[in-house]
């Protein structure tokens, strides 16, 4: 048994101290590395300062120990050091009162868990090495989200960061609802101004317009110089579809008359639903989502022949919005479109 304990000790990485009742050394041993290195442990006169000089001033928690006043007295991660005061261990201590013998006594175990502490302070590292890298990765998908809702649709940016839309060039045959919106005498306008104070109207016209198309969840896919395009029904399905662009453009028009128009301008609008393609449309190097096909070319010939402050719409968006309200319309005489064989019908909005 004398010689199984050391290797016990040993094998775990203990030692131990043993103090009497008046705290003074009557025994100790174990794994040396748990006591300091420039401490000669076979002297005889050492005493609980030398092997553990993080207890000296704490004569008063071994007093509450021993006098059953404190259950006992935990210190973790006491580093221990070479005598290069190279760091080489981390002890764990634990302070008991031992009612074994006649009179109390005071055992101390220290415990070498450096292993230990090292694997958690390598997880901590990692840890918050984790959390920098989530941090300038939320950083980077909210950056990434903030310049895709500025330069791509907010609900395209959205389907794509979704992966509900598909990012490569092409698309599908779909019916949507397109909506254009023009300045009127852009050019007459523009020409008595500095560039500074066109731009300056220009971003007025298309806050009102663009505010109105996505209060109706519509889709800025184009802006033209003085003009914006704009579809209903994609990337997101609205049955209403054509009733949200006349209620968007009816809208426009209203807040534009409302607002105070220092430039005078004005703008005419032209609505049409019908069967496009929608999707990614450009090269490999650049592409946008937009809508291409006769309709479209339709709704812009319908908004070339609106008059300022005026809201045209063709047939069939009167057709689809009547299957959810009634819009005061009144019917023009029909066009013929530049391109067109036949006329087409062409209804006001009386708002």
């Amino acid at each position: 048994m004398s010689t199984l304990l050391p290797q016990l000790l040993h094998w775990h990485h203990i030692a131990y101290i043993i103090l009497d009742a008046k705290q003074q050394l009557l025994d100790f041993g174990g794994e040396p590395l748990c006591f300091p290195a420039d401490v000669q442990l076979e002297a005889e006169d050492l005493s609980l300062e030398d092997l553990l000089p993080e207890m000296i001033g704490c004569e008063d928690i071994l007093t509450d120990i021993l006098e059953g006043n404190m259950p006992e007295f935990v210190m973790d991660n006491i580093n221990r050091h070479d005598e290069n005061g190279d760091e080489i261990a981390y002890i764990n201590v634990q302070i008991r009162r031992d009612n074994s013998q006649k009179e109390p006594q005071l055992l101390i175990s220290l415990s070498d868990t450096s292993q230990y502490a090292r694997i958690q302070q390598t997880l901590t590292q990692q840890r918050n090495q984790l959390y920098l890298l989530k941090q300038k990765l939320d950083d980077s998908n909210q950056r990434l989200e903030y310049i895709l809702e500025r330069y791509v649709p907010r609900e395209v940016a959205k389907a794509l960061m979704e992966n509900r839309l598909n990012a490569d060039l092409g698309g599908q045959a779909q019916e949507v609802t397109i909506l254009f919106v023009d300045l009127r005498d852009y050019t007459r306008i523009s020409e008595r101004q500095t560039p500074e104070q066109t731009i300056d109207m220009l971003h007025v016209f298309m806050e009102i317009t663009c505010n109105a198309i996505l209060d109706f969840g519509g889709v800025v896919v184009n802006y033209m110089g003085d003009a914006v395009m704009a579809i209903f029904n994609a990337p997101n399905p609205q049955k209403d579809h054509a009733l949200r662009a006349v209620q968007a453009a009816i809208s426009m028009q209203v807040k534009a008359l409302n607002n105070d128009n220092q430039w005078g301008f004005s703008f005419g609008v032209g609505i049409n639903t019908g069967k496009v393609l929608i999707g990614n449309i450009g090269s490999e190097q650049y592409h946008q989502y937009t809508a291409v096909g006769d309709e479209v070319n339709v709704a812009s010939r319908i908004c070339g022949h609106a008059r300022p402050q005026e809201v045209l719409i063709g047939e069939k968006t009167l057709h689809e919005t009547l299957k959810f309200a009634k819009i005061p319309t009144r019917a023009l005489a029909p066009v013929t479109f530049k391109g067109k064989t036949k006329p087409l019908a062409v209804h006001t909005i009386m708002y």
